[in-house]
């Protein structure tokens, strides 16, 4: 039943002549187990970070009640990727030796803590609007990362324990949503769900904490039965008790979220024995390194390791790749077998020429009359290469170098 709304979400984007998702999104693969009775507050929660990698760091935190608010930005060691940058418009800058973080649309300084110091706080919050009760967090996302990278976070830092005595589990409202919304809506994406369900035409997602109190919002609307009124400030006592057993019925508990950050590291473990072979295909394009990570997902999916693939090739060559990539018929395509037999075969080959990343020819590039680089790009460069040095970062590579070969893989 509760799969069934996928399906139908996915018969519809074929309809409208749209490719259908090569997987279940995470949120909508199975059906929250849901909490136990007892008495519950909810708090919105949304986090921004630097990547979606498990080992990304935390560059604001943020949660949302209809009585408090509170939004932290943290400062992180490394640098926020090209994606996490424009969806957040924030980015890292170097001002003499000191690393700060910068709103780009405002181009103001944003006032930052640690991570730990920002996780502390986040805590001491949390155990004032818990009460004599439990926490439940309600967030919008399909593919359920961030409590896994929040989780990661709190363990880091030895702050679980005390995070588990407080939160009881999360509720995903965008699983919330495309089950109650499948009848009206194609997507419940937290744009239009805000547009057709809280008549917000415009919502800005960049902050944390508009998605929390958005999030807060949509499971506020979703639990009013048909014949109330739909209120902006949700105080009314039955809608309050109807959103609590809404929240509590769909939310995941704790530890189901800590069995799944367990899983997502045995799978990483699994996918890191690859490097070998898809370290260098990882500096191709775009598009292909993107049809790679997809490739290496499959692999780590079918339980499949390195060592496994290299004995048998090493004993039957061609034919024992098909009879250990045999496993994929299920999960993969035929043109995926093959490719990934093609791969393997050139790289465990010493006479063929393994596939690697041809040389990029720079379009973009302006040249002068006479053929030199202009001013505009070297000033560029420059700057980047004296951001590079003066970043502390650059004394931790090797840390960073060995964390980067975790990767989250999320299939689009």
């Amino acid at each position: 039943m509760y799969k069934a709304v996928f399906m139908e979400m996915v018969s519809e984007a074929k309809l409208n002549g749209n490719d259908a998702p090569s997987e279940v999104l995470p949120a909508l693969a199975e059906k929250p187990v849901g909490l136990p009775p007892g008495k519950y507050s909810l708090v919105g929660w949304d986090m921004d970070t630097t990547g979606r990698r498990l080992i990304d760091e935390i560059c604001q935190i943020a949660a949302y009640t209809p009585k408090q608010t509170y939004s932290q930005y943290i400062m992180p060691y490394g640098d926020l990727n090209p994606g996490a940058r424009r969806r957040h418009n924030v980015r890292v800058v170097t001002v003499g030796r000191y690393r700060m973080l910068k709103d780009t649309i405002t181009h103001k300084i944003l006032k930052t803590k640690s991570e730990v110091s920002a996780l502390t706080d986040f805590l001491d919050w949390l155990e004032k609007e818990k009460g004599d009760g439990s926490v439940i967090l309600i967030y919008h996302e399909p593919r359920r990362l961030s409590p896994t990278m929040l989780l990661e976070a709190l363990t880091r830092y030895k702050l679980l324990d005390r995070f588990k005595t407080i939160v009881a589990g999360f509720t995903d409202s965008y699983a919330l949503a495309a089950e109650k919304c499948k009848a009206t809506v194609k997507s419940v994406s937290l744009r239009v769900l805000a547009r057709v369900l809280l008549d917000a035409d415009t919502l800005s997602v960049d902050s944390a904490l508009d998605r929390a109190s958005t999030a807060y919002r949509i499971v506020e609307h979703l639990s009013q039965s048909e014949q109330q009124e739909v209120g902006g400030g949700g105080e009314g006592i039955s809608a309050s008790e109807d959103m609590v057993e809404t929240a509590r019925a769909w939310a995941r508990p704790v530890h189901t979220e800590l069995e799944a950050l367990d899983k997502l590291k045995k799978l990483l473990e699994r996918q890191n024995t690859f490097r070998p072979v898809f370290a260098p295909l990882l500096r191709l394009a775009r598009p292909e390194r993107k049809r790679v990570t997809q490739l290496r997902r499959l692999l780590a999916d079918a339980g499949l390791l390195y060592d496994h693939l290299k004995d048998a090739w090493q004993d039957q060559q061609v034919s024992g790749l098909e009879t250990q990539l045999s496993a994929l018929s299920v999960s993969a395509k035929e043109e995926d077998i093959k490719e990934l037999i093609d791969i393997f075969d050139r790289h465990f080959d010493p006479a063929k020429e393994p596939k690697s990343p041809k040389p990029r020819i720079n379009k973009n590039r302006t040249t002068s009359s006479a053929g030199e680089t202009g001013e505009a790009e070297g000033s560029t460069s420059e700057s980047q290469k004296s951001s590079e040095q003066n970043s502390p970062v650059k004394t931790n590579d090797a840390i960073v170098n060995l964390d980067q070969q975790k990767e989250v893989v999320i299939a689009n």
